[in-house]
């Protein structure tokens, strides 16, 4: 008879819930089947709607407010009364499918629900190890709690970070943000065989209405450059960037895309990429050693995840728009900026694995 696994997940972005369908996708093996549970779309329409749709909007439209929502509910008091309000909210419900699906490992994809699992666990109502997964490289006082049984991370900062907030480094393990298999796969193409310098644009999956004005900066480059733009799903800023930029200089090419399934390919053809830093989509650049330059960001996480990019020499921030053109050129002039950072990108992805996720649950599970 197969064992279960669950992982709770939330549509706060495209990230969580990418990263919970990989690992379903993944894991499930002949021994084990995982199920995917978005927790408040299925339990509960008031927090479906001031969290997932309350995020949507202050992450499009009010961007700095929500970066202030982000750093006060990390406030050890603040923290602690929010934990509270959702353990009251969600704890029933949650608890529910842990009876109605006995699982043998959970896992969480998204920071709300560590605390109302780790709290079932202390609390004696299951016995199934419990993971938490840490989609962003920053750490949030709400990934915190020390029943977790494991911390899966996605940088070294990331594991000092949980260290830092009280976590034992023997729970951690820098497997790497779960992507989809693509993502771990070595490409037969060679980036050199592709003419002229490619660039991937990309605006998450809501396609930031900046990709607009990026790709005005972007057409005063004076290289050879092919740019492919991903809008996601905002057909509204595909169709205006396919209505304003028809007439490009010669030196120009553009591809316009809107949903994709095989971003993969993408990166693998392209020399640069550049984005809006969420976890999973630098954690698929990284994975396919393509240097990453972050235009914008969404205050919160994402500010997070730039910093210590930056300070590691990952990724380039252009604060100013107006220098972007600049900073393509030098990576145009001199490819071997392009290599430093894929060398350190190839050495920070070396763990990454879905796999070795796998067998730690196995692990834990015995």
């Amino acid at each position: 008879m197969k064992k279960v696994g669950l992982i709770f997940t939330a549509s706060t972005g495209g990230g969580h819930n990418q990263a919970a369908q990989s690992l379903k996708k993944q894991l499930s093996d002949h021994t084990l089947d995982f199920y995917v549970i978005d927790t408040f779309k299925e339990n509960s329409k008031f927090l479906e709607t001031m969290i997932e749709d309350g995020y949507t909007f202050l992450a499009n439209y009010t961007p700095k407010l929500y970066g202030e929502i982000y750093r006060f509910s990390g406030y050890k008091s603040t923290n602690k009364q929010l934990k509270r309000f959702f353990k009251v909210m969600l704890k029933n419900k949650i608890l529910a499918y842990i009876k109605h699906y006995n699982p043998s490992v959970i896992i969480s994809t998204h920071p709300i629900f560590v605390h109302i699992i780790a709290e079932l666990k202390r609390e004696g109502l299951t016995n199934a190890p419990c993971l938490s997964v840490v989609t962003d490289l920053g750490v949030h006082r709400f990934y915190v709690h020390d029943s977790i049984d494991a911390y899966i991370t996605g940088s070294k900062v990331t594991n000092d970070q949980l260290q830092a907030l009280g976590i034992s480094q023997e729970k951690i393990y820098d497997y790497g943000i779960p992507v989809k298999e693509e993502f771990y796969m070595n490409s037969s193409v060679r980036r050199e065989d592709f003419s002229p310098f490619t660039i991937l644009l990309m605006g998450g999956s809501m396609g930031s209405r900046k990709l607009y004005k990026i790709l005005e900066m972007l057409l005063k480059v004076r290289n050879n450059i092919l740019i492919q733009v991903v809008c996601g799903n905002n057909k509204t800023v595909k169709h205006a960037i396919e209505s304003h930029f028809q007439d490009l200089p010669a030196n120009i090419s553009l591809e316009t895309y809107g949903f994709i399934s095989n971003v993969d390919e993408l990166m693998d053809r392209a020399d640069l990429l550049i984005s809006k830093p969420g976890g999973l989509t630098l954690t698929e650049a990284i994975n396919k050693t393509l240097p990453i330059v972050i235009p914008f960001y969404i205050h919160g996480q994402e500010a997070e995840n730039t910093e210590i990019l930056a300070s590691e020499g990952l990724a380039v921030y252009v604060e100013n728009l107006h220098t972007l053109p600049i900073t393509i050129e030098s990576f145009v002039n001199e490819p071997e900026r392009l290599m430093v950072i894929k060398n350190k990108m190839k050495a920070m992805s070396s763990n990454y694995s879905v796999a070795k996720i796998g067998d730690l649950c196995h692990e834990l599970m015995a």
